[in-house]
């Protein structure tokens, strides 16, 4: 393996000694150094270089408006210049990052220049890595620049930046400038915490992701007897699965359970038998450890440890619907090949998806193809099969919005929003006129809502498209060619996004 060394000489890895090796460890950590301060460096010039206009306001945090309003915040910390709308979209595309990531990095770069100046000169000099100082330029945000600004002089007196001191005075600097913000930990969260938040993890852009997606995570923060109840309900439901055969672990049962309640079909469950706990010599025992089941009555033991109830024995297997009962299912498009399509109205078992094959969804990521089968077979009575569409149709109509069956054609055909290093799925988009449409009664020409014509963007880049002067068009091939107010160029595939204008 040939590596370039700080002067630009070649050497080969394995030729290297112990000493030697780890000089250029040492040496590559400064050119690390070196390279997050120049990112930094490029990202404030780039921001005070796009101060806002009457054209274009000042950007702000919120994706799907084009004017800030009183409800959104500002990227960077209190005190710092505001950089003009769509600016960062066009940096964060020539770094090859998201518009997120763009948003961040800019913000940093202000916040460190004008909240922390002290911070910033160690960051210039070498001394603190610029990682660390972009971490605390995002704990201070929120602050006041009074409040940063004595944060940054109290950090700079102690000569330390190790992460126990700039917590100390972070606290410090909240306690003193944001009393309002300081909340007793041993307090409990109020209705002000509640919501519920659902993720699904996206195969190859996260760590963790296991390379296919199929497996999501649930938060939930409510009232304490809501989630004790939902919680007692799935401890119900996984000891009814142990019961029926079930072999995995009290969480995995937890979790099917909640596959289990939310299941419309008819689904197999236990009519106990409640018998009184004969410890006794009497025979009349006690009943108090009683848990209460489905119906109303009643089972002994511990169905969260999985124990056998005392006294207890199941009776006859019965099949109850869902406890949300009829509803429509969810609609989950699955990709998959003609023949199993075919196979799909046959048997779910004939799917030939009994290997380690991938299909994609829509709005769940890439799961296992045994996993749909798995979901085809738990939700049978609900699987609909749909008319495959056409994705080589051409038709046109002579009217704004696309039908049905182009607008299904259009996001099946993009799976998410075709603007450079954007991955928001197509159909949480808009679908935008590539050339924009003008009404027939205005002069505008027929045919011009058609498949060619359309491709999906998400609110903020749909925006940006019309108002940023950006313009894109789509290839023969089905890629879209990029070009910003600045004349680069990006090339964007089912691959990825690739930067085109040193090739160009």
């Amino acid at each position: 393996m040939i590596e370039i060394d700080a002067r630009h000489q070649p050497y080969e890895v394995s030729d290297l000694d112990g000493g030697t090796l780890l000089g250029f460890l040492a040496e590559n950590r400064i050119v690390e150094l070196k390279a997050i301060r120049s990112k930094l460096r490029l990202a404030y010039q780039w921001a005070i270089m796009h101060p806002p206009s009457p054209e274009h306001p000042k950007a702000v945090v919120g994706d799907e408006t084009l004017f800030p309003t009183d409800c959104e915040d500002r990227i960077s910390g209190d005190g710092t210049p505001d950089i003009a709308l769509f600016a960062v979209e066009e940096l964060a595309a020539s770094a090859g990052m998201s518009r997120a990531a763009g948003f961040s990095l800019v913000a940093d770069a202000l916040d460190l220049v004008h909240r922390l100046p002290l911070l910033w000169a160690k960051v210039e000099a070498l001394e603190v890595p610029g990682w660390n100082a972009r971490r605390v330029a995002l704990l201070t945000r929120k602050l006041s620049y009074e409040a940063a600004r004595w944060f940054d002089d109290h950090l700079a007196a102690t000569g330390l930046t190790g992460w126990p001191t700039i917590e100390k005075w972070l606290a410090m600097a909240i306690a003193k400038f944001h009393p309002d913000l300081v909340k007793d930990p041993a307090m409990p969260r109020g209705k002000a915490d509640w919501g519920v938040w659902l993720h699904h993890p996206h195969a190859g852009h996260e760590e963790g992701a296991g390379g296919v997606a199929g497996t999501s995570e649930l938060q939930a923060v409510g009232d304490s007897l809501d989630l004790t109840r939902f919680l007692d309900l799935l401890n119900h439901e996984a000891e009814t699965l142990r019961r029926l055969g079930d072999t995995d672990t009290v969480n995995q049962r937890r979790a099917k359970a909640i596959g289990r309640l939310t299941d419309d079909t008819d689904q197999p469950t236990l009519d106990y038998t409640t018998l009184i706990d004969d410890d006794s010599e009497n025979g009349t025992g006690s009943a108090s450890s009683a848990v209460v089941a489905a119906g109303g009555e009643s089972v002994l033991g511990n169905p969260v440890l999985g124990e056998p109830g005392v006294g207890v024995k199941p009776g006859r297997l019965v099949t109850t619907p869902g406890p949300f009962g009829r509803r429509r299912g969810l609609r989950v498009m699955a990709h998959v090949n003609l023949a199993d399509l075919f196979a799909l109205g046959l048997d779910p078992h004939e799917l030939g998806l009994d290997g380690d094959g991938i299909t994609s969804t829509d709005r769940l990521g890439q799961v296992l193809t045994s996993q749909l089968r798995g979901w085809i077979t738990r939700h049978g009575s609900l699987a609909t099969i749909t008319p495959v569409v056409d994705l080589n149709r051409t038709d046109a109509v002579d009217r704004h919005d696309p039908p049905e069956w182009m607008d299904t054609l259009v996001r099946l055909r993009d799976p998410h929003c075709v603007y450079p290093n954007c991955e928001r799925s197509s159909w949480d988009a808009d679908l935008d006129h590539i050339d924009p449409y003008q009404p027939p009664g205005e002069g505008g020409p027929p045919g011009q809502t058609r498949p060619e014509n359309l491709a999906p963007l998400c609110r903020r880049h749909h925006l940006m498209k019309t108002h940023g002067r950006w313009r894109y068009r789509r290839a023969r091939d089905g890629t879209y060619i990029w070009t910003s107010q600045h004349g680069r160029t990006w090339l964007v595939t089912p691959q990825g996004t690739h930067d085109t204008t040193a090739t160009r």
